[in-house]
């Protein structure tokens, strides 16, 4: 078997957010509607699929997410005012609500005998805690945890520090994420395989440009282990 350096995305991918994606938008919706923003949550859930489905955050994450969905929805200026009154309640949703995914332990203690393993974090250090506490978190070699280095994806050199601490080639490294724009593009651009995994609130996504296709798409991370055999 080939061994190769594989780069894991943590939200969405190794860790399962749907419990507290529910949250955040009961939450948010609670907040808009407090604001005067008369919105049910048909419509509330219609329009935060358009904004993801037509990337109108850019490569961003939840704060912008919230910001463009307030703009959307609300007069100018009510958008910081209700970022600053989630974000406790979404830090304490993230400690309680979000768990390591489904096969997440078994993929990674099995790949990790084969292969060397790396951790890239675009998330709160909270969404780390269900690596830790399942006892896997020590089986990553290298970690880049983003906000700690002040920067964001997508972004190439990130990619690249990680990549050029193993002596692995770019032909020898795979990058697993679920997002086509800040996971899937910078990697391929790289020459690094991908594995789209499309259990996310991204599957929405679709190709832009030949750099956001992935080299395999999967819906279960228990398919990765098979996936990696025929690389």
């Amino acid at each position: 078997m080939k061994r190769f350096f594989l780069i894991f995305d943590v939200g969405q991918t190794l860790i399962n957010e749907w419990d507290f994606i529910d949250f955040f938008d009961k939450k948010l919706l609670e907040l808009i509607n407090g604001f005067g923003g008369r919105i049910d949550r048909r419509n509330y859930i219609t329009l935060k699929n358009n904004i993801i489905k037509n990337r109108l955050i850019g490569n961003g994450g939840l704060d912008e997410l919230i910001i463009t969905i307030c703009r959307l929805i609300l007069p100018i200026g009510y958008d910081k005012i209700i970022l600053k009154k989630i974000k406790p309640d979404l830090l304490e949703g993230i400690r309680k609500l979000v768990c390591l995914n489904y096969g997440a332990k078994k993929v990674v203690e099995k790949l990790s005998q084969y292969h060397e393993l790396g951790l890239i974090s675009n998330e709160p250090k909270e969404t780390l805690e269900p690596l830790v506490n399942s006892n896997i978190f020590s089986l990553f070699n290298r970690i880049s945890i983003l906000s700690k280095r002040k920067m964001k994806k997508p972004h190439c050199k990130l990619l690249l520090d990680l990549i050029n601490m193993t002596g692995f080639p770019a032909s020898r490294c795979i990058m697993i994420g679920d997002r086509l724009d800040i996971d899937i593009c910078p990697a391929n651009q790289l020459g690094m395989k991908t594995i789209r995994f499309t259990d996310s609130l991204f599957n929405l996504q679709s190709p832009k440009v030949k750099y956001e296709i992935p080299t395999h798409t999967v819906r279960k991370l228990e398919e990765i282990t098979n996936v990696i055999q025929y690389i």
